[in-house]
């Protein structure tokens, strides 16, 4: 007799033929079109625009249509206070000549802006010990010009300017404070200055769920009419920063209002990594942004760098691919998005990874070929297949490479009975979820999931042949679901013994045949108290080490700019203890560790977040694994 666990609820979802006819739920779907990080295929690392060490990096445009550079010194742990601070002048952005060290005196200074405003150059700074200042040169001259220069503020840092439309001047500080500034800005600020709250768009439970800290360098710009104030900062959820860093990633927030020091907009990522950044406009009006990345994950750090800023309209609802309706952009205010330009990578490791094509499946509704929860394994006859959430979701498709350079679409293998007394069709509106494909015991089997029904939502089928194309037939006898759970997965262990692996690190060993249990379930909790992940639990063994990996958002929510990470915990017993969990590859949620015919370990993922290198597509990157003796170290192998 097979015994279940109790059920759980669940979110469902709607058939995939009314796309058209409802909104979308906020579910995690892939959104394309509104991604932070779209890379073009032939997309190159972002490269510093000199060799230099320097940070907060400024750049504004002169009289001359050149190009005038300034920023922060650098040590090894990043921006320093320094009395001399550095100009250079390129008339094209990539050739740059010295044009002036400013020696301060005794005073020292970070974070230097350079502005042309009213026909003359600005400097602002930070000052050393809290405070900030302002310079104003006498002539255009950079290179020689004599300057005035006056405290504006006994506290804060990182200051910034903007003259507006009507010549009116505004200081903008830190993490958004702005003020107006008399008539004359060297007289300082007309009034006090407005604090705008940084809080990262999304629902309303994921922003509870959500912090944002070390904000500094906001920087204030007109954009389409608008007012878009840009503020650096890292995003955590769950004690985790985006692509689960426990300290965190730089990025460049943005919002926009209709006033300059007020009315502003809940705020979305803009510029990933890209630390602080000023913005300013080519000779061709061309808006372009600065790159100063301080963090594990940015592509360079320590040097500048500039990218051109798309501006992506963001008005039309669109598909969130994998679930129901359509999903209105809502977060992005007055109808547009900024992102950085796609012709370059911006982020170390994983930004660099690239999606592997498909065939479409026939017959499906989407105009693309995709593909959610990506799992890859090795077949016995020396294949790799692939399958996951596609196609209409309405059964089991599989696709097969020889060499992981292009998956060929086999065939729908599994297609559901129509029989409305089977315990997967309780639910009309149902979907098929999340299969994969397992070798054990000269068979194939394959895990699978709904989205809906009341007499459970996953199950395991067994091909009847011995081969992946199937047919398939169910493995267990019951009409019914396993339990309320999702994300199936099979685990064999070194000495026969098979276990059925779910949602979030449940674990059940099944019999001989399986075709039931041997057992009760249980679920994996590492030793530091968290879950390894909500959903998409998947189970091998790495030497003498068992890996449970499983998805989490970090940084932030689904729909609040976090990242959908593989996370993973490792144990030498099946019993634990269970090691803290930790990010094992970011952007890789819900994917599977497997094994190349070299090996090598790999992978799989299908790029679900805003920042992914890619979306809804299947990919891999090989990854690392280090066996300290008391830990197992995995993470991915990529180029920088």
């Amino acid at each position: 007799m097979r015994n279940f666990l109790r059920p759980c609820s669940l979110l469902s979802a709607c058939l995939l033929n009314a796309l058209l006819l409802q909104p979308a739920l906020a579910q995690h779907g892939v959104i394309r079109e509104y991604a932070a990080l779209a890379p073009k295929p032939e997309a190159a690392a972002l490269a510093p625009l000199l060799d230099a060490p320097l940070t907060d990096a400024s750049i504004t445009v002169g009289p001359d249509k050149a190009f005038y550079l300034t920023g922060s010194a650098v040590d090894g742990q990043g921006a320093i206070f320094t009395s001399r601070l550095s100009f250079w002048r390129s008339a094209d952005l990539k050739q740059w000549t010295p044009l002036r060290t400013l020696d301060l005196g005794a005073a020292k200074a970070r974070s230097p802006e350079l502005h042309f405003l009213d026909g003359r150059f600005w400097l602002t700074l930070g000052r050393e010990g809290g405070g900030t200042g302002l310079l104003r040169f006498d002539t255009t001259d950079l290179a020689a010009s004599g300057f005035q220069q006056a405290r504006i503020t006994e506290r804060g840092e990182d200051p910034s300017l903007l003259r507006d439309d009507d010549g009116a001047f505004y200081w903008v500080t830190g993490a958004g404070e702005i003020a107006r500034m008399k008539a004359n800005p060297l007289e300082g600020l007309a009034g006090p200055q407005a604090r705008v709250s940084v809080k990262v768009a999304g629902p309303a439970q994921q922003q509870t769920e959500q912090a944002v800290r070390n904000l500094r360098g906001a920087f204030l710009a007109k954009i389409s009419g608008k007012y878009h104030l840009f503020v650096t900062g890292r995003i955590f959820r769950n004690g985790l920063g985006r692509t689960g860093l426990a300290e965190g990633v730089d990025d460049v927030l943005v919002a926009a209002s209709e006033k300059p020091d007020a009315g502003y907009s809940d705020f979305y990522v803009a510029f990933p990594n890209a630390g602080q950044t000023t913005l300013f406009h080519d000779a061709a009006g061309t808006l372009w942004a600065t790159y100063s990345g301080t963090d594990e994950r940015a592509i360079l750090r320590g040097k500048p760098a500039a990218f051109k800023v798309e501006l992506v309209p963001a008005t039309e609802a669109v598909w969130p691919i994998g679930f129901n309706g359509l999903e209105k952009p809502a977060r992005f205010p007055f109808g547009l998005m900024l992102r950085p330009d796609t012709s370059f990578i911006y982020e170390r490791g994983m930004g660099s990874a690239r999606g592997v094509p498909l065939d479409k499946v026939p017959r499906q509704r989407a105009a693309v070929p995709w593909i959610r929860d990506t799992f890859i394994m090795l077949g016995h006859d020396g294949n790799y297949y692939l399958t996951g959430t596609s196609g209409n979701m309405d059964g089991i498709n599989l696709w097969r490479s020889p060499d992981l350079k292009h998956f060929e679409f086999v065939k729908q293998v599994w297609t559901p009975a129509a029989d409305p007394a089977k315990w997967y069709n309780r639910a009309p509106n149902r979907l098929f979820w999340a299969p994969e494909l397992h070798y054990i015991n000269g068979t194939y089997w394959i895990a699978f999931c709904l989205s809906a029904g009341d007499q459970g939502k996953n199950s395991l089928l067994k091909s009847a042949s011995g081969r992946p194309e199937g047919p398939y037939e169910p493995a267990f006898p019951e009409n019914r679901g396993v339990d309320q759970h999702i994300d199936s997965s099979l685990f064999q262990d070194t000495d026969g013994s098979a276990y059925y692996v779910w949602q979030d690190g449940l674990i059940r060993k099944l019999n001989r045949s399986m075709n039931g249990f041997d057992g009760e379930a249980r679920k994996i909790l590492p030793t530091d108290g968290q879950r390894v992940g909500y959903e998409g639990a998947t189970m091998v063994k790495i030497g003498a080490w068992y890996v449970l990996t499983a998805a989490e958002w970090n940084g932030g929510g689904n729909r609040s700019d976090g990242t959908y990470d593989m996370m993973y915990s490792c144990a030498k017993s099946l019993a634990g203890p269970w090691k803290p969990r930790r990010v094992a590859v970011p952007h890789a949620g819900h994917g599977a560790l497997f094994k190349d015919k070299s090996g090598r370990w790999l992978a799989s993922f299908f790029g679900n977040d805003r920042t992914a290198p890619f979306r809804a597509m299947p990919g891999f990157v090989p990854v690392e694994t280090q066996d300290t003796g008391d830990d197992l170290v995995i993470r991915p192998q990529t180029n920088p």
